[in-house]
């Protein structure tokens, strides 16, 4: 089970709305201890994006094993316009 809540969700979306116009598809890693991460690089392999934040920095935070989740930049954008909850996963 994964689920992260961020207490201001506008953190979210100003990192997203950075990094969408580099890299297209992403592998989140999520991690019991660690938090959150990402890194790609984008298409031209000229940039390299790494993001991490960590599980004490989130208002909830569970993750129970490991887990990689591969997401598309541009939808989460568009799910997180939409109010659409999007980060809770049981696997």
């Amino acid at each position: 089970m994964f689920e992260a809540r961020l207490a201001q969700g506008a953190v979210l979306k100003k990192v997203l709305d950075s990094v969408k116009d580099l890299v297209t598809d992403a592998n989140f890693e999520a991690d019991p201890q660690e938090g959150f991460k990402l890194q790609a690089m984008d298409s031209s392999h000229v940039s390299l994006v790494s993001l991490k934040l960590h599980a004490n920095g989130f208002e909830h935070y569970r993750c129970d094993r490991p887990l990689t989740m591969g997401m598309n930049l541009m939808n989460m954008v568009r799910a997180r316009e939409r109010r659409m909850y999007f980060f809770s996963s049981s696997a």
